[in-house]
């Protein structure tokens, strides 16, 4: 089933290529450059009835300008609970200070990883 998907990932080739492999299996894909943007659009996604987003899938890079993605995926899930993230980064989330908040809530990518990876989380 197509999901609607928000990259979060500043590495402008990296996220290009997150976005070719998703969208080959008809997901619609939308990219931001850093953390607060990503907030920024994810709040004005929030429909106003069922106070749901309508990104199916958050794919957070860890180190982004503005905010990290740990930092992100925290506020998100204080927005809803229920949304599924994906963080991926290139160091241990063991090392972030919010790990003990996110390890149950966040499906952790360690870089690098085969593209495939995405399509088997998401």
């Amino acid at each position: 089933m197509a999901k609607k998907i928000l990259v979060a990932e500043d590495n402008k080739f990296t996220a290009t290529q997150y976005a070719k492999i998703l969208e080959s299996e008809n997901h619609q894909v939308e990219i931001v450059k850093d953390g607060e943007e990503c907030i920024q659009k994810y709040a004005k996604s929030i429909n106003a009835d069922s106070k749901k987003s309508t990104f199916d899938v958050l794919i957070l890079d860890h180190s982004m300008p503005q905010r990290n993605g740990a930092e992100v995926a925290g506020d998100i899930l204080s927005l809803n609970p229920e949304q599924k993230i994906i963080l991926a980064s290139a160091y241990a989330l063991s090392t972030e200070r919010n790990f003990s908040k996110l390890k149950d809530k966040v499906l952790f990518l360690q870089k690098p990883f085969q593209l495939s990876k995405i399509l088997e989380l998401v």
